[in-house]
């Protein structure tokens, strides 16, 4: 059945899906949602229009659909430089304190549980591909499962929309258990207490960072640094390709490495475009996980879902366990875990204000930076590991 919407409809689908994208950040600000992501909804929104046939279908191979392919080819791919402004391995390494050790054991724990929920859960020939990407976002966030996904080839399957919405709500329970770790008795006189001395506030930590105005030369400076890296990105992902004969998109991954040497090298001045380009790349992701819905199968991902389901809180469950006991081993607070797994999960974006409403002011940076490297290493663990696994 042909949609109301052409697929030649260049604009009219532009339109639908940067206003989709604009009612989901704008009703998740507002907290018209309420504990639902702005993501899902955006998503929701396109996959209700392609089912009754308003916009066309991105999973059916027969049709070509211009405006799709473009955010698969362009958009995606610049948005990657754009969320990793801020990946500075050097003051990551430096500020994060001891919490990065557990951050990393909480990371081996998320491999563990992914791996063994592999062999146990039955998902499909696409399990390897789910597991890649699975332990990309765990480890990362919204912007390594994407670049995994992308990479596996795993994008336009029909369970990309189901591991995306798992990812979105199931997680939701996991961290709201969290914050509630420290408080739970029977497990409080297993651990050290945590506290902290007062003393001088470090460098990082009274850092004033310039900003620039966001304006038409800041939006121009940084679309451009992004442009550039996306580039040279594809041009040695291609070439490294074609010299040795690699059948993987490698050109996602090498983004990746580029903008985390850039973010490293080039700290002080990617440092100060780090907030206007975040946002312009989470504006991206909207649109692509717009695209994303528009590809949706509902009959099969409601076939597929409680699989993913499974799969996911049995992964969840075997990191929060290993996580739990290599820190009592290794005598961390319950709150320095439940932080660290937040991170884990879930990146900077909940862990930072989970140290906040803790009371552990001397956390709040390590939290922030431990999550960025998340960002760093997400995406090549998962592809990695995915690989690893494929038949």
């Amino acid at each position: 059945m042909e949609s109301l919407i052409s697929p030649d409809s260049h604009f009219t689908l532009w339109a639908i899906l940067l206003s989709s994208s604009a009612f989901g950040i704008y009703g998740e600000r507002k907290g018209w949602f309420g504990k639902i992501s702005g993501v899902i909804v955006t998503m929701t929104i396109i996959v209700i229009l392609a089912m009754i046939h308003v916009v066309p279908s991105a999973s059916d191979p027969n049709i070509h659909i211009p405006v799709y392919d473009f955010v698969f080819d362009y958009v995606t791919p610049m948005a990657i430089p754009l969320l990793l402004f801020n990946a500075n391995i050097t003051r990551i390494i430096k500020d994060s304190g001891r919490l990065i050790i557990l951050f990393l054991l909480g990371t081996v724990g998320i491999i563990l549980g992914a791996v063994i929920s592999f062999f146990i859960v039955e998902i499909g020939p696409e399990a390897y591909k789910v597991t890649g990407v699975w332990i990309a976002t765990l480890v990362g966030g919204s912007v390594n499962f994407v670049a995994a996904a992308d990479t596996l080839d795993f994008t336009k399957s029909s369970l990309f929309t189901t591991t995306v919405a798992v990812d979105n709500f199931a997680l939701q329970f996991y961290i709201f258990f969290l914050f509630f770790l420290p408080a739970i008795g029977f497990l409080k006189k297993y651990f050290v207490k945590y506290s902290e001395e007062p003393d001088e506030e470090t460098s990082s930590q009274t850092e004033v960072k310039e900003q620039y105005k966001t304006d038409i030369a800041s939006i121009t400076y940084v679309l451009t640094i992004a442009a550039v890296i996306t580039a040279l990105g594809n041009f040695l992902g291609e070439y490294i390709q074609n010299t040795f004969g690699i059948s993987i998109n490698l050109n996602i991954l090498i983004i990746t490495l580029l903008v985390t040497t850039a973010a490293t090298v080039f700290h002080k001045t990617m440092q100060k475009f780090e907030d206007l380009a975040f946002g312009l790349g989470m504006s991206f992701l909207y649109i692509f996980l717009a695209v994303v819905g528009a590809a949706s199968n509902p009959k099969e991902v409601l076939t597929a879902g409680p699989g993913i389901l499974i799969f996911a809180l049995l992964t969840v469950f075997i990191q929060f366990v290993f996580i739990l006991v290599v820190g009592r081993i290794m005598k961390f607070s319950l709150k320095e875990i439940a932080i660290a797994s937040a991170a884990n999960v879930s990146g900077p974006t909940i862990s930072v204000p989970m140290a906040a409403s803790f009371g552990m002011k001397k956390m709040i940076t390590p939290a922030l930076l431990v999550g960025i490297l998340g960002y760093v290493i997400g995406t090549f663990l998962g592809v990695s590991v995915g690989l690893w696994l494929a038949p």
